[in-house]
């Protein structure tokens, strides 16, 4: 019994200070508790998603794998633009059947290989003459007139 009235006097002791500096700790323990708590359910959740997105991405893979590849079918242009698709540089050399020889390599931050080229060695090929046909005398003339015919019509 004595407890009692000891803590009862001790309660009747503070001012409404202490009962607010009280209150305020309380707050705050309780908000850090929280937030510890809120935490380290994040945590958890973190590694079952990622545990989740890794078996969804292992699941996507082994469908790729096993997908029959589908035919493309293609039209006139887009197979002639297929074919003379030039894609890596060894498919422009090839093409171009040029003969290129390499003097020394150098490698630029342990990944880009510098090549320097013998130009000695590579011959040009003589290009054949093509010829650009133009219009005929008469034809030029024609459009001229039909063009000075619209401008009259426009203005």
């Amino acid at each position: 019994m004595q407890i009692v009235k000891d803590i009862i006097g001790f309660i009747n002791a503070l001012s409404q200070i202490d009962y607010l500096l009280y209150f305020a700790v309380l707050v705050l323990i309780i908000l850090i508790v929280s937030l510890i708590y809120i935490i380290r359910t994040s945590e958890e959740e973190e590694v079952i998603s990622a545990n989740s997105e890794i078996e969804d991405l292992k699941s996507i893979v082994s469908d790729i794998e096993n997908r029959e590849p589908q035919i493309v079918k293609l039209n006139d242009y887009e197979a002639e633009q297929e074919e003379k698709a030039i894609i890596s540089y060894e498919e422009l050399l090839a093409k171009n059947n040029l003969d290129i020889k390499y003097e020394e390599e150098k490698m630029n931050n342990e990944e880009i290989s510098i090549k320097k080229i013998n130009l000695d060695t590579i011959m040009e090929k003589p290009k054949a003459n093509k010829h650009i046909g133009f219009y005929s005398y008469e034809r030029e003339e024609e459009f001229l007139k039909s063009l000075q015919a619209l401008n009259q019509l426009l203005n």
